[in-house]
């Protein structure tokens, strides 16, 4: 909603909706229902506060108070701007969003709102970047869905903005603004949405589209819509681009929202709710360099494996339209499937949560991994039990996650030979603490060694010992043969 230093460009005319044929599939949604008085589900959203005039010289004190952010007991949403004194401060009012709670990226984005109205009234609807907190606005970039300025009774503005350059604080706004024919939009229920695709960004009221940006309409200025973003709605009261309250506004004021919803294109790529896993271990934890499975639907339009590129010695970020970014970084490839990818963890990650996403035509929405210098994990088969090979009382592992190693790695490119973890190894089987002889990369291989002494007195049951590996104070357990 930051106005300084914009060029709103385009007044978007209506146009007939050109996802018709599109087909959605419902992925979050609030309806609002529960007990007059209710504040929002907490669960899915949380509140901005204070009154600082946020950026544009407003004048209103967002609150918690049930009396500015209430459901009415009938379905809905209530947001409600009251006044309790004069100028800056004199007026109570709520800002709530889904910050750190759900946010997504790509899909349909609409909300059933009846809009307050009156002078130097400015409700809103819209959108920021996940990342604002780190990289700040404008580069964090916004998405105005619905805002209207009361002195403008009959129109909605729909409004992308982002940086004039990579890093700058300058900002852009690439819009358009739709009015009803007659009356003012605060006289009934309007459905108030975007289309948000990799390449564009449609603003739409009643299912019709009024404005579409895309990259080329930015003259050069950075996208910043390939991300997540969160959710927001607000009633302000007064600044630089709406004005402010005089003797003709009426107060209290109400936005009534009959829900938000949130939907994905039912052929969209989607990672499962704690579907990135250890590729070996299949639990959560992931280091730097490990092999790691994202688990969905749509990931692939088909299977492929065996990736490895000969002629560039690596493994490729992009297979089949498919590709992998861990906090933003390109993750190379081993293996898709429509319900499967299976990736390498770059070694540039040091997020101790990193958002995965997988790109099949669409953008899935982030699914975070849990990344921690080490995560020791051993492969196994059906059985559970190490694909291991013991000779002459060494007994050797195939492992994953161990960590740094002591000459380096290059993502997506196999180990050169022998490297060791830069971390201390220990292992213990069946009780017992087992002597180690090698502990670090596999040599040809993208994965991890281990090998050590089967010591002797280790507790063995049904041929195998059970058998743990800690690195970096990380320990993995694992199930081993024992030698014949």
């Amino acid at each position: 909603m930051n106005r300084l230093a914009l060029a709103i460009l385009g007044l978007g005319l209506f146009s007939s909706a050109v996802t018709a044929q599109d087909a959605w599939q419902l992925v979050w949604h609030d309806e609002f229902n529960g007990a007059a008085g209710t504040k929002p589900d907490p669960a899915k959203w949380t509140y901005d506060t204070g009154a600082n005039g946020w950026g544009n010289g407003e004048w209103e004190n967002y609150t918690t108070n049930a009396e500015n952010a209430s459901l009415d007991g009938s379905g809905n949403l209530i947001i409600k701007a009251i006044k309790v004194g004069e100028g800056a401060g004199g007026y109570t009012s709520a800002r709530i969003k889904t910050q750190g709670l759900y946010s997504t990226t790509y899909g349909k984005v609409e909300a059933r709102i009846k809009i307050p109205y009156g002078q130097g009234i400015w409700p809103a609807f819209w959108m920021l970047g996940d990342d604002i907190s780190t990289i700040t606005w404008p580069r964090c970039g916004e998405i105005d869905i619905m805002e209207n300025i009361g002195k403008e009774p009959a129109t909605t503005h729909g409004t992308a903005h982002g940086p004039t350059q990579a890093n700058g604080n300058n900002a852009y706004g690439y819009g358009g603004q739709f009015s009803v024919s007659s009356g003012r939009l605060a006289d009934d229920f309007h459905v108030f949405g975007v289309v948000w695709k990799s390449d564009s960004v449609e603003f739409q009221i009643d299912g019709n589209t009024y404005y579409t940006v895309t990259p080329s309409d930015l003259q050069g200025n950075p996208w910043v819509f390939n991300k997540p973003y969160f959710i927001i709605l607000n009633v302000a009261v007064g600044g630089s681009w709406p004005g402010y309250p005089d003797s003709t506004s009426v107060f209290p004021q109400t936005m009534t929202v009959d829900y938000v919803r949130v939907y994905r294109l039912a052929t969209s790529a989607a990672i499962h709710k704690d579907g990135v896993v250890n590729a070996a271990s299949y639990q959560p934890a992931l280091a730097p360099g490990a092999l790691a499975s994202a688990f969905g639907v749509n990931l692939s339009t088909g299977t492929k494996d065996n990736l490895f590129d000969a002629a560039n010695q690596s493994f490729p970020t992009t297979v089949g339209g498919v590709s992998v970014a861990v906090d933003g970084h390109p993750a190379p490839l081993t293996y898709v499937s429509p319900t499967q990818v299976n990736f390498q963890v770059p070694w540039e990650v040091t997020s101790a949560s990193a958002p995965v996403q997988i790109t099949n035509g669409t953008q899935s929405d982030p699914e975070p991994a849990s990344i921690a210098a080490a995560a020791p994990s051993v492969f196994a088969d059906a059985n559970g039990v190490a694909i291991a090979t013991c000779a002459s009382g060494v007994c050797t592992v195939w492992g994953n996650g161990f960590g740094s190693l002591s000459q380096g790695a290059a993502t997506g490119v196999p180990n050169g030979g022998a490297a060791d973890t830069t971390a201390t190894c220990k292992a213990s089987v069946g009780g017992v603490d087992a002597q180690i002889q090698y502990c670090g990369a596999a040599p040809g291989l993208v994965i991890n060694q281990l090998n050590f002494y089967f010591p002797s007195g280790a507790a063995v049951s049904n041929g195998v010992s059970n058998a743990t590996l800690t690195i970096g104070g990380q320990t993995g357990s694992f199930v081993v043969p024992a030698p014949q």
